[in-house]
């Protein structure tokens, strides 16, 4: 994800409206399911036929699922503690709710 992260200025402009398009519609696009490489030789290696003499080159669209995917998750637990819909004592994954607290409230309650 990092390197999203630091890309963003340039890349921002051309990544959001997948990102948007993808969360409106429902749907992940075809490139993101699936990782590709090419292999690249290294500059300053003689022998290629050593496997050290590559580089595996990913696919970038398969770079963008992890924070597609974040984002998405991201929101889901937003709207779950916006709207209600998880319960009181559901402590785990939830942001502002620790395992001390958790015990705390069983203590209570017993």
């Amino acid at each position: 994800m990092g390197h999203i992260h630091r890309g963003y200025s340039v890349l921002g402009d051309w990544i959001r409206p997948i990102f948007r398009s993808s969360v409106e519609l429902g749907h992940k696009p075809t490139p993101f399911k699936s990782n590709t490489a090419t292999t690249v030789h290294k500059m300053g290696k003689k022998d290629k036929t050593s496997p050290k003499a590559w580089r595996p080159v990913e696919n970038f669209a398969h770079i963008l699922v992890k924070p597609l995917e974040r984002l998405i998750c991201d929101r889901i637990s937003f709207e779950a503690e916006y709207f209600g819909f998880l319960d009181e004592a559901q402590y785990g994954g939830r942001p502002g709710h620790s395992t001390q607290q958790a015990v705390d409230g069983y203590i209570h309650r017993v």
